[in-house]
């Protein structure tokens, strides 16, 4: 039984893997800028709790957990063909292929930073939390120098 349920699950795994696999360039470009929208929104919802002279921690941890799910999803919503060449409008610039390992490294740096701004927001410490968002902006901020279109 343990051997049927372990194929099933494999094969359903599989699947879900292949089909992100081949998903259209347009659909990975959609599901890569909600991701980075989503970002942005908890970004902003930290920051403004900052500004606060009473912080709202709820808010910011809320945010905090959005941050540290999201990250992760950065370094593998660029695959080769998702570029500006895919004809979908994308902030993404061609460096992120062709210095791939550098950009899958700020990516991993991201998500190091977003994690520990996660566990400044549960310690409830503002302090804390105002010393690992800068470290979260810093990180995003390498990125967006280096990946991003200027705006």
């Amino acid at each position: 039984m343990k051997t049927r349920f372990r194929l099933v699950a494999g094969l359903a795994l599989a699947a879900f893997g292949s089909a992100a696999l081949f998903a259209a360039p347009a659909d990975t470009i959609t599901a890569r800028q909600a991701n980075f929208k989503a970002m942005g929104r908890a970004m902003k919802g930290i920051m403004d709790e900052m500004k606060n002279p009473a912080p709202n921690m709820a808010v910011i941890q809320a945010s905090a957990n959005t941050l540290a799910a999201s990250a992760p999803r950065i370094a593998g919503g660029f695959p080769r063909g998702t570029g500006p060449e895919a004809g979908v409008k994308t902030q993404a610039l061609p460096a992120i292929w062709a210095r791939n390992p550098e950009f899958r490294r700020s990516a991993a740096a991201t998500v190091v930073a977003t994690r520990a701004l996660q566990v400044a927001a549960r310690s409830g410490d503002i302090n804390r939390v105002r010393a690992a968002f800068g470290a979260t902006g810093g990180s995003c901020k390498g990125c967006h120098d280096n990946f991003r279109l200027k705006e």
